[in-house]
């Protein structure tokens, strides 16, 4: 499907359109408590909320007339919209219309209830009943060698494709990121081979930065220049799991999982681990340098045109080895967004 943008240039909707293939996080655990909460996913508005102990994801609208259910309450067991004060059951069904009590046991319409569970302190939702993967693995939040931080999430002006690429892209990081993960003294890229390993795409690349920022001190002592292995697992559609190996035996972690909530707008939410600095003062260092990283990174990736990847990969340009990981991850969600999903 194309579509004309504002600017006029034309979008291939494809990979976006195969989104709804997959589970996506949607917020974060602790922000369901007593009151539904509104979530938008693939420009579907979703209702969260906990009943009777459950996560329940439903259509964010009252079958009655289209009120917002998120703006209700939860009461006995069930959501009651805020217009009239329909009633629905975990199950998206209706249970009540006070306007006429008669009518309640008659009616067989409900909302569309959607796969919702809490994992690594997320709440995620699939709107399909066999997604094509499962959740990503992130084995580091429950290791006790790691201290690991759940960070804010932030929402870009970007595709969720788009994201994910910015974050495996070993060639902006001499350009974007100079002085903090590169250096455009040596903006060469190393060669690094890509495979298809328990439903991720896995890359591991050997990489040189200067120290750095606040989050390298802790790393003093290995020189004017610090070395690390890399290693990823790309998960489809677009979350990432970067485990960071120094000198040393330090091993620093980032996980992130974007959720495109439209074509053109991404949330992300994310993780950092580490198994050094472990006192709980050193956080906002680390959180500080990420920060910075993803202040850089922000203007660039909201530029990118057109806002979502091209299906055809002939359409764009790739540099051999620097973008080895970016035409592996292309040709996978190709493979997943025609028919028959190939996994």
């Amino acid at each position: 499907m194309l579509t004309e943008t504002p600017g006029s240039v034309q979008e291939d909707l494809r990979f976006y359109e195969c989104l709804d293939q997959f589970w996506h996080p949607v917020a974060k655990e602790s922000e369901i408590g007593d009151e539904p909460v509104r979530v938008t996913l693939l420009e579907k508005r979703l209702t969260i909320a906990r009943i009777n102990g459950e996560l329940v994801a439903l259509d964010d609208r009252c079958v009655h007339r289209g009120a917002s259910l998120s703006l209700g309450a939860i009461e006995d067991g069930c959501i009651r919209c805020p217009y009239h004060g329909w009633a629905y059951g975990s199950d998206g069904e209706v249970i009540e219309v006070p306007a006429n009590p008669a009518v309640s046991e008659s009616l067989t319409v409900a909302l569309n209830r959607y796969q919702c569970v809490a994992r690594y302190g997320l709440v995620w939702v699939s709107l399909v009943e066999e997604p094509v993967f499962d959740i990503p693995a992130f084995p580091h939040l429950d290791d006790p060698d790691f201290r690991v931080i759940s960070c804010d999430p932030y929402e870009w002006d970007c595709a969720s494709v788009r994201r994910l690429e910015n974050y495996v892209d070993f060639g902006h990081f001499a350009w974007v990121h100079d002085g903090y993960l590169g250096s455009r003294d040596k903006p060469e890229v190393g060669v690094h081979e890509t495979w298809r390993e328990d439903g991720a795409l896995r890359c591991e690349a050997t990489v040189v930065e200067p120290p750095s920022g606040k989050m390298k001190k802790h790393l003093s002592g290995l020189g004017d220049l610090i070395t690390a292995r890399n290693e990823y697992w790309i998960y489809m559609p677009h979350s990432v799991l970067l485990d960071r190996h120094f000198e040393g035996g330090a091993r620093y972690v980032l996980f992130m999982a974007a959720s495109p909530i439209s074509p053109n707008r991404t949330k992300s939410f994310w993780f950092i681990g580490r198994n050094y600095a472990l006192e709980p003062d050193a956080d906002s260092e680390f959180l500080d340098f990420e920060w910075d990283i993803l202040a850089q990174d922000k203007p660039i990736v909201e530029s990118l045109t057109p806002d979502v990847i091209p299906s055809q990969l002939g359409r764009e340009m790739y540099v051999k080895t620097a973008d080895a990981i970016t035409l592996g991850y292309r040709q996978w969600l190709t493979e997943i967004s025609e028919p028959g999903p190939s996994q």
